[in-house]
């Protein structure tokens, strides 16, 4: 295991530091007591990144108090960090010293000027592209009047860099898979003893809800979420239209439970904030499967077309042609009276109609031909990869896709 600390040019002060756990050691600088506190876990490595003026001050003294808990210590040179091009170099110091998928302990105590704020970054950036795996972000919290500091582990601080780039995929493609596996991650340890009830959770709540939230029920409610947003997101991907309605409602459902916020609020707090847009977003698609079946067919058409619209929104194009093209037998079948919109003879007989140009009773037959047709050559052109002479490029077919998606509200349903 490797520890990661700094070394700032100001004055030392003997402190005694305080971990979580109550054990305490008293140095001049909290490397030494991290060495200390680590010596029995294999520690073997620890750098120490100082500037020139700073290894002037402290290293030799630092050196003489931490090498007897740590094999491998070793000064980094880094530069004052004065202008853009002295922090890049910096960033990139603290990068190269560490090694892929290592186990790593980073201290900011007594981080100078911008360190600490470059190191919180640095840190976010090795757990994505080095999957390094993180132990803890130490801060010693220093009380001039005791000369004493409580050590705070800011690790789950780091992981709101996951949390904003889980909420940034969501935003933009409509894709909760990452803050699924968010809320996993977030879930209480089970085997620690039930938590206490706070006085925002009411009797009446509680009574509905019909159990008290216990850690290993806080856990089953953040897991049911997060399996609904995968449920949600998967069914999307995967063009499963009706799966996605029931996944949405369902996933509606359990953000309204008292429990389930309460769960969130106690383990999740980032998700805090994503509730409502959450809530929203699936909103405009969430229809169960009882209601799927109790409504008239064109509720389902409906739904269908705003999914649509919903896909194209967030750069789903490709799911999104595909249910368009779908989209338009069933809508001849709907004005035929035939409401089984999944049988396949009579979906075989509305393309038969689509691709026809004889006379058809129903209204608009022409304009949905026409739709039906664009749409055809569209998703060829976009599901053969490109694979023909007079094939468009890219930006024309994102333009191409949306076009003619849209073309479906010009087909009129009843209400």
């Amino acid at each position: 295991m490797k520890a990661i600390t700094f070394l700032g040019a100001t004055k030392a002060y003997k402190t005694t530091y305080i971990m979580s756990n109550g054990r305490e050691h008293t140095a001049d600088y909290f490397g030494v007591a991290l060495a200390r506190f680590y010596q029995d876990q294999d520690l073997d490595n620890m750098k120490v990144f100082v500037t020139e003026k700073a290894r002037e001050m402290h290293w030799k003294n630092f050196k003489r108090q931490a090498e007897d808990y740590v094999d491998n210590l070793e000064a980094v040179k880094i530069p004052d960090g004065a202008d853009e091009d002295e922090l890049w170099s910096l960033f990139q110091t603290v990068v190269d010293a560490v090694d892929e998928r290592e186990e790593v302990i980073f201290d900011i105590t007594h981080g100078f000027r911008s360190l600490p704020f470059l190191s919180l970054l640095a840190v976010a950036y090795l757990r994505q592209v080095k999957r390094i795996d993180l132990r803890a972000v130490f801060y010693g919290n220093y009380d001039a009047d005791s000369k004493r500091a409580s050590v705070i582990d800011l690790s789950s601080f780091v992981s709101l860099f996951d949390w904003m780039t889980a909420a940034d995929r969501f935003v933009r493609f409509g894709d909760a898979t990452d803050l699924a596996e968010r809320l996993r991650a977030a879930r209480p340890d089970q085997s620690q003893q039930p938590a206490s009830l706070p006085d925002v959770i009411t009797a009446d709540m509680l009574r509905k809800a019909e159990a008290g939230p216990n850690r290993s029920q806080q856990a089953n409610r953040l897991a049911r979420v997060a399996n609904s947003l995968e449920k949600v997101s998967k069914a999307l991907r995967l063009i499963r239209p009706n799966e996605a309605m029931d996944a949405s409602a369902n996933l509606e459902r359990q953000l309204s439970d008292p429990i389930v916020t309460y769960s969130i609020e106690s383990n999740a707090r980032p998700f805090v904030l994503l509730i409502e847009s959450i809530k929203k977003e699936y909103k405009r698609l969430a229809l169960s499967s009882s209601h799927q079946r109790e409504r008239p067919p064109v509720s389902a058409l409906n739904y269908e077309r705003d999914m649509v619209n919903w896909l194209l929104e967030h750069k789903q194009y490709a799911q999104a042609m595909a249910i368009a093209r779908e989209w338009i037998p069933s809508w001849v079948m709907f004005h035929m009276k035939i409401y089984d919109f999944v049988d396949r003879y009579q979906r075989d007989t509305a393309v038969a109609i689509l691709s026809d140009s004889t006379d058809c009773p129903i209204d608009q037959i022409e304009d949905a031909r026409n739709i039906y047709e664009e749409l055809r050559k569209v998703r060829n052109d976009l599901l053969h990869a490109g694979k023909s002479r007079d094939a468009l490029r890219g930006q024309d077919m994102e333009e191409k896709v949306v076009e003619v998606c849209r073309r479906l509200s010009e087909l009129k349903l009843p209400g």
